[in-house]
């Protein structure tokens, strides 16, 4: 990157903004070079004439994916740096590369062409007032969106094809294990085998995720969790049972040998300022790409999953279900007000 006659006193009187972006936490701890050049950035700008103090570096989105509805900070303050007309000139590794959406390249393009901003990366200066600087990013933009298409629709259908065969690899419930043939099996630590198979039994006897919870809060007894992310990522950590880890649990299909795939999907939704936000939503079991029965070894049957499906619904007061609750009212929760319609409740006083 060399010196350009397009960086006038004007953009050297304003901030240089240093945009590092890397799309997970895996990126950031394997690709350190890619890192360590981007920061880099920050001594390319002082030799193109900026001042240290003038020099803001924003790695808030250093793990954080570009695609649609990711909450990116970093993206955010410099569209508000930008729009406030501080900022002579933005960089990055590759600025084509700032967001996997064309609509994020394109509003930062549009937003540098009204604010005479330069954005700068390791091709050269792009002048967004330039009609021909202004058709060569968007071309590039549009490009690298095309050529990361290909190998991603591939991928996804590689991995479609290995889950109907029930070989694609996904994150195991605790209490499973993939042995050295890439089959499932039990956890080969009974401690952990049988935490597992005493949260199925509280259930069965007790009927109710939070009794089974309760009777976990007994002194010393604790339940298994696998650690995801971070310096602990794939080990077993001890401690109480939520509520929550007992739905999940007793929802999780896999405890009762079976195999699924596509049970998510995706929804966005562009909200008013024209942002696209996604949410992941559950699909019907009908709906799901991949079922397949008698997989694995579970820790339950797929009968008895169904018949704890049941019993979770018709304890869901969310719902409509309607047990007894607290109080000596035989009537508790289920009198309807004859105007409103609302359920009426029972309050005491002493």
């Amino acid at each position: 990157m060399t010196s350009s006659s397009k960086i006038t006193s004007s953009h050297l009187s304003r901030l240089a903004i240093v945009y590092l972006r890397q799309s997970s936490m895996a990126q950031v701890r394997q690709n350190t070079e890619s890192t360590a050049r981007q920061y880099g950035l920050a001594t390319t700008a002082a030799e193109l004439g900026w001042l240290a103090e003038q020099i803001v570096v924003v790695d808030a989105d250093l793990g954080v994916s570009g695609r649609f509805g990711s909450e990116r900070d970093g993206y955010r303050e410099i569209v508000a740096k930008l729009c406030m007309g501080g900022v002579g000139a933005v960089f990055g590794l590759e600025v084509s590369r700032f967001g996997r959406s064309n609509a994020d390249l394109t509003r930062l393009m549009e937003l540098a062409r009204l604010t005479d901003t330069l954005l700068i990366d390791a091709d050269g200066v792009y002048d967004l007032a330039n009609v021909n600087d202004r058709i060569l990013l968007g071309l590039k933009g549009q490009n690298v969106r095309n050529r990361d298409a290909f190998p991603a629709r591939r991928v996804a259908r590689g991995e479609a094809a290995a889950a109907h065969r029930g070989e694609l690899r996904h994150p195991l419930p605790v209490g499973f294990v993939y042995d050295d043939e890439g089959l499932i099996v039990k956890d080969p630590d009974e401690q952990v085998r049988r935490a597992v198979e005493d949260l199925f039994a509280e259930f069965h006897r007790t009927g109710s995720a939070l009794k089974t919870v309760r009777a976990f809060h007994e002194p010393g007894r604790l339940f298994p969790q696998r650690a995801w992310a971070g310096a602990w990522a794939g080990t077993i950590k001890w401690g109480k049972l939520t509520h929550a880890r007992v739905a999940q649990a007793l929802k999780n299909p896999t405890y009762a040998g079976v195999y699924t795939f596509g049970k998510i999907r995706e929804v966005r939704r562009v909200l008013p300022d024209g942002t696209v936000r996604s949410t992941h939503r559950r699909r019907a079991r009908e709906e799901w790409t991949v079922l397949i029965e008698d997989h694995h070894e579970g820790y339950v049957t797929w009968a008895e999953y169904l018949t704890t499906e049941a019993k979770l619904a018709a304890n869901n007061t969310q719902r409509g279900a309607r047990p007894v609750r607290e109080g000596s009212a035989l009537c508790q929760g289920i009198i309807l007000c004859g105007t409103c319609g609302g359920r009426v409740g029972t309050r005491y006083s002493r």
